[in-house]
């Protein structure tokens, strides 16, 4: 029996590591759905995806990640 086509597969979103991140906020500014934000932890900033449920996999916040830490 064939699959239900309005099952939608559950892809993982882009992951970021907080510790690595630089909080240089390009992802932000490359992501075109706006789904990331600058976060503070112990007075370091790091970015952070907020919908990760609304990420369309389009890789353009890897891209212009400098470290390249997004994957």
């Amino acid at each position: 029996m064939g699959k239900d086509p309005l099952t939608r597969l559950s892809r993982p979103a882009e992951i970021i590591d907080p510790e690595k991140c630089s909080g240089c906020g390009r992802c932000i500014s490359a992501c075109p759905e706006k789904l990331f934000s600058l976060e503070v932890k112990e007075r370091r900033k790091y970015s952070r995806i907020k919908s990760p449920e609304n990420c369309t996999l389009c890789g353009k916040c890897s891209l212009a990640c400098p470290p390249g830490i997004i994957r």
